[in-house]
Order: structure tokens, then C-alpha cells, then sequence
């Protein structure tokens, strides 16, 4: 898998944090980053949704860590951004149903959690940049084609919520702090 690489930096001189790295997302993201070398790999995880299993290959590596914690503690977000260059945040609640069924375990994940991230890269020395999973449950109920990013409909869901916020508070925290951060929906 990944015969072509898809950067063009030199990832040597890069440590990387990934949050819901034991993931379908997170781990296919780790496994990338260490074929082509990544200076350090860390993996953020609670293991509520995604399997240790799916990084066991990589235990045991020099530039990989595993880190067991959840994104709704502050001072683990802090601790594990450090010496870390790139974050690609994949921690989340990502169920509409689950939503549904719990909204406030939804928020706190979803939206504490996105918080946390947000003010630990805000404090942290060495964090570049951020890229977090956004998602188009934001359009709601839009019926414009194609979708545009500013034109958001009505959320249908508590996650089409929790993922709206994210994206406004990414956008405060870049007017407000400077930090740069990028949501693909």
C-alpha cells in the first residue's frame, strides 16, 4: 500500500501527533508516516471506538509511541503535543445515530475534546499547524448544488452540530490566536 508517496517534504524532520490513531483513519495515517519515515509518530487514543489491533505492527518502533488517554483531559492533550511539529486530529464520536442516542457524551468528545486540542496547540511551542476531521453533515439540510463551504444549512443532528462548532471555534481560535489549523469536510 502507498507505492507513490503523496508529499513532498522531507518527513524525517517532522513528529507527528494523530489523535484517534487506532482508527480506520488514524492508523491508515500512521502506517503512511512511518513508511516514508516520520521523524516521530505519536498515537492519542482511547480505544472507545477504534482497536490497538490496528497499530500492533508498529509497536516496539523507535519513532512510534503509543499514548492510551482521551482528548477530554486537557493536561493529556498538553503532554502529548510536546516536541510535536503536525497534529492531524481524528479523535471523535462520528456516529449520527450514536449522536441521537447520546448527545452529551456527542458534545463533550466532539466539542470539549475539539477545545482541548484547540488550547493545547494554542500553548504548545512546537505545533505548526492542525488538520482535523470536519465533516459535511454541516450543510444540514442545504439543498444547494454543488455545496458551497460558506454556506452552511441546518444542522439535522446533534454530531452535524458538534462539527459545526469545531469549525467555528477553529476559526475563533485562528482570528483570536494565530493558530492554524484545517478542517476537511
Amino acid at each position: 500500500m502507498y507505492e507513490t508517496p503523496y508529499h513532498t517534504q522531507d518527513l524525517s524532520k517532522c513528529n507527528f501527533l494523530i489523535t484517534g490513531g487506532a482508527g480506520f483513519i488514524g492508523s491508515n495515517l500512521v502506517e503512511y508516516l512511518l513508511k516514508y519515515k516520520a521523524g516521530k509518530v505519536r498515537v492519542l487514543d482511547n480505544l472507545a471506538t477504534g482497536f490497538q489491533s490496528n497499530l500492533s505492527e508498529f509497536l516496539g518502533r523507535d519513532n512510534f509511541e503509543f499514548v492510551e488517554g482521551d482528548i477530554r483531559d486537557l493536561n493529556t492533550c498538553k503532554n502529548v503535543m510536546e516536541g510535536i511539529d503536525y497534529v492531524s486530529h481524528q479523535a471523535a464520536l462520528g456516529s449520527v445515530p450514536r449522536s441521537i442516542n447520546d448527545p452529551i457524551t456527542s458534545n463533550e468528545v466532539n466539542i470539549s475534546g475539539f477545545l482541548n486540542m484547540l488550547v493545547a496547540h494554542k500553548e504548545s511551542n512546537s505545533v505548526k499547524r492542525m488538520v482535523y476531521a470536519a465533516s459535511s453533515s454541516t450543510y444540514g439540510d442545504s439543498k444547494i448544488l454543488p455545496k458551497e463551504e460558506d454556506i452552511i444549512g441546518k444542522p439535522l443532528s446533534p454530531y452535524a452540530v458538534t462539527k459545526l462548532v469545531n469549525e467555528l471555534y477553529a476559526d475563533v481560535f485562528f482570528k483570536t490566536y494565530g493558530i492554524e489549523t484545517i478542517g476537511l469536510r
